[in-house]
């Protein structure tokens, strides 16, 4: 990536050099385009070209063919920088998300397009497929196309070499520390007892005699980091309010100093919830467990794209935590499957790196241990959000006395419950009934392990259960019902029943196909009258149509 400062000792050469004579592999220099379309045509193919190779900079404002500063440097006209970003983004296959950033001369205002290298081939969704070779866009065709498809994947940014980077630049408490980790989270004596450079070679910090830039992200000196990452930020902000903070912090050190800062942090804005129990002393909860935020903050920093710009953020809010890390999830994890999808890593050696020294497990995302110990915690289920440019992590801070409760008393009973038992057991506390459907949504499972889960919790005690077969829906049990929903706002009834009768009337019509007043008895428990009421209110608002007459009645979708 080319930095302001770098551009502008470039610009200086246009009094004597013309624009395309200072481009490179990673480089170009483009003319503003005064008809949107055309300009917005001229960027997605340039942005695929640098893609599908090294990525680079597009220089946005700047003519070729011109030997002075002030006839090349023509500047920009107004524009949305969202709107550009988001253009290239909808206009290219797969998305490429560009950074944009501005660079004022006295000249003009150029746009700086910087483009990373992306996970080949990528064309513009109209079919365009070009690539950088030295100074010029190719078309992407026959050899280059299959040599780029044998050589292709996601690039891992921590992989990368520093050749400026030096063994001066790290810190030798850093290397201590790290000897300390090893030794007590991985048990490797071995590893412990190798020289310093040795040590980070075994670890593939440095390879080929350079550091990488993992190396130098966990063990850097401050300096150093801000000179070749200067990406790398983990800011903590406690909010007064839904917008306004009261509290902030910036960590801009090596990754190991800046978690054991945060912990401290953690600790000082700590609030204990005590439960008082029956025949086993008094319960203690923490509003914040170090362990979850650590695997919350190591999967920020191993998956994070640090081709962003942004940092790492960690919201502390009255009844949650949020952390949020630069890019979208990777390869097809959403939020709607990360708690079963296997493994990516955008950074391998990171996340590689981190497993030696045995602060992760590598099999794992670490998201099931965030939302075990949560719940065992007895708070509400962790949910995660996402787009192509971020992704937050948010984790509740409230304890539910009476469920924190019972699973203490269920521990004490050497009860195991599994993760997808509390799952389902803390989703079941604001929800009417669970489905094999809806179950299965909330666990991110197959249909029949929801089922099986459902009917494991039954047979133990804790759900009853309406209906048979595949049509069957759970509840609590009516003791743990008045336990657990004391006191809160739910209050379950006909009308929750009927609102979640609704919802699965409109996914098994968007499985199916049509439904007949008989399929929806079959799963609901309802009366013919009940269900045609039901059907008919759904109607009203549009979500379904009636179909046929008779014995033929049925409904579709609207």
């Amino acid at each position: 990536m080319h930095t302001t400062s770098k551009i502008r000792d470039l610009l200086r050469q246009l009094d004597s050099l013309p624009a395309d004579a200072l481009e490179g592999e990673e480089l170009e220099f483009k003319s503003w385009e005064h008809e949107p379309k055309a300009l917005h045509r001229m960027l997605r193919e340039t942005v695929v070209c640098l893609a599908n190779a090294k990525g680079g900079t597009i220089v946005l404002g700047v003519r070729d063919g011109f030997r002075t500063r002030k006839e090349a440097i023509q500047g920009v006209e107004p524009y949305n920088p969202i709107a550009l970003k988001r253009s290239i983004y909808d206009g290219t296959d797969p998305h490429i998300l560009v950074e944009i950033e501005e660079l004022v001369e006295p000249e003009g205002t150029l746009i700086l397009i910087h483009v990373p290298r992306g996970i080949p081939p990528h064309t513009t969704t109209e079919g365009v497929a070009r690539i950088r070779i030295g100074k010029e866009c190719k078309p992407l065709t026959g050899r280059a196309l299959a040599r780029l498809l044998a050589n292709g994947g996601q690039t891992d940014t921590t992989a990368e070499l520093l050749p400026s980077v030096t063994i001066h630049d790290l810190d030798k408490e850093e290397i201590t520390h790290l000897r300390r980790i090893i030794r007590s989270e991985a048990g490797n004596e071995e590893l412990v007892r190798l020289e310093d450079h040795p040590l980070l070679e075994a670890l593939g910090l440095i390879s080929n005699g350079s550091i990488t830039f993992a190396c130098l992200l966990l063990l850097g000196k401050t300096e150093a980091i801000a000179s070749n990452i200067p990406q790398h930020e983990i800011i903590f902000l406690r909010y007064r309010n839904t917008t306004a903070y009261e509290q902030r912090k910036d960590f801009r050190g090596p990754i190991l100093a800046d978690f054991r800062s945060i912990e401290g942090l953690m600790e000082a804005n700590n609030r204990i919830t005590s439960i008082q129990t029956d025949g086993f002393g008094q319960l203690e909860i923490p509003s914040l467990t170090w362990g979850v935020i650590r695997e919350a903050l190591l999967n920020a920093v191993t998956h994070r794209d640090y081709f962003q710009r942004q940092g790492i953020q960690i919201a502390l809010h009255e009844e949650r935590l949020e952390v949020i890390s630069p890019g979208g999830f990777p390869g097809g994890i959403t939020p709607e499957n990360v708690l079963r999808h296997p493994p990516i890593h955008r950074n391998e050696l990171l996340a590689r790196v981190f497993q030696t020294i045995g602060l992760v497990n590598r099999v794992e995302l670490g998201v099931d241990r965030i939302y075990d110990g949560v719940l065992r915690q007895g708070k509400d289920i962790p949910e995660y959000s996402s787009d192509e440019t971020y992704v937050r992590l948010s984790i509740p801070l409230r304890t539910h006395e009476s469920f924190a409760l019972l699973l203490a008393e269920e521990a004490r009973r050497s009860h195991d419950l599994e993760l997808d038992d509390l799952i389902l057991l803390r989703k079941l506390i604001h929800t009417a009934t669970l489905d094999r459907w809806s179950a299965a949504s909330v666990l991110q499972a197959p249909e029949e392990e929801a089922a099986a889960r459902l009917v494991h919790l039954r047979k133990a005690g804790y759900l009853v259960v309406r209906g048979r077969g595949r049509g069957a829906s759970y509840d609590l049990s009516g003791d743990l019902s008045k336990r657990l929903r004391a006191g809160s706002l739910f209050e379950p009834g006909p009308a929750a029943d009927n609102e979640l009768i609704k919802s699965r009337i409109l996914e098994a019509l968007n499985e199916r196909g049509r439904l007949t007043n008989s399929d929806i008895r079959e799963f609901s428990g309802m009366s013919r009258i009940q269900v045609y009421q039901l059907v008919k209110e759904l109607e009203t608002k549009g979500k379904v149509r009636f179909a046929g007459k008779g014995r033929g009645a049925h409904i579709l979708p609207a």
